[in-house]
């Protein structure tokens, strides 16, 4: 998941507090420092974050890290959570890293306006922006999809939630994301503003709205943990050329599953309304 960005130290941190930063980690917020380059592939992959610098060592040594693979049968009842999306004008960047509010590494992100979010706990979570990653990065039953989309949230005080919505091969075209993809960026580097093409965020979410929820952490690093995902049960359709869209311009960028460890997955129920 290439997510809203909390670098836990300064890159000029001593070492100490670093490696003590790393076993204390606080909740995801956003940092002005800049970080080690990391990718996909080869000697900056997902295998080797952890090595790439000491900010990064929970992607190596972290107990609570996502994706995961989520079977079925495990899943537990759980608690609800309230959905509150309205529409967006379409902010589209395709960048490698992005310094600012969002690090997102090697992807396809659309910033929102402000309005959207959703409460859990009596915590609301403003929606900050969304991505995506082909193929997915959780699997269902150990099987991935062709496409996930991670939408990212944040409260007041850093804490990050993400919806993550997995993608399958369909027959007819998504009108909603056709004007995504009418829009998406020539290339890296290249950032798109239109205001003439409104989404329908809630368009983009199933009509089950049954999420598998878990406590996990940041898919890219520095891999910070705290998060609180909801994988949605169901899955949205595409064509196999809107797919394609998406996965010619950004894929692989999918980073491998994490061992569960002592977490349990359970099923939440995510209900909402449209605003206008």
């Amino acid at each position: 998941m290439l997510m809203l960005a909390s670098l836990l130290v300064q890159c000029s941190t001593k070492s100490t507090k670093e490696s003590q930063a790393a076993q204390n980690p606080e909740p995801a917020s956003p940092t002005s420092a800049r970080p080690v380059h990391w990718g996909y592939e080869g000697e900056d992959g997902p295998g080797n974050w952890a090595s790439l610098s000491p900010v990064y060592a929970l992607c190596g040594n972290g107990q609570h890290q996502s994706p995961i693979n989520i079977v079925k049968s495990d899943a537990k009842g759980g608690a609800v959570w309230k959905l509150d999306y309205k529409t967006t004008s379409l902010r589209i960047a395709h960048n490698e890293h992005m310094h600012d509010i969002i690090d997102n590494g090697h992807t396809i992100q659309i910033t929102v306006d402000e309005g959207s979010m959703f409460t859990f706990n009596e915590k609301v979570y403003e929606l900050k922006q969304f991505h995506f990653h082909t193929p997915s990065e959780h699997t269902i039953d150990g099987q991935h999809a062709p496409m996930e989309m991670h939408m990212v949230h944040q409260s007041e005080d850093g804490s990050l939630a993400v919806v993550g919505i997995l993608f399958q091969e369909g027959k007819e075209p998504n009108k909603n994301f056709e004007k995504i993809i009418a829009n998406l960026p020539d290339a890296k580097g290249e950032t798109k503003h239109i205001t003439d093409a409104n989404l329908e965020l809630q368009v983009h979410l199933p009509a089950d709205n049954y999420a598998y929820h878990y406590t996990g952490s940041l898919t890219t690093p520095p891999c910070s943990e705290n998060v609180q995902w909801l994988v949605l049960r169901d899955p949205v359709y595409l064509t196999a050329d809107q797919i394609n869209a998406f996965a010619s311009r950004i894929g692989p960028n999918n980073r491998p599953t994490q061992s569960l460890n002592d977490r349990q997955v359970q099923v939440d129920d995510l209900v909402g309304k449209v605003s206008n």
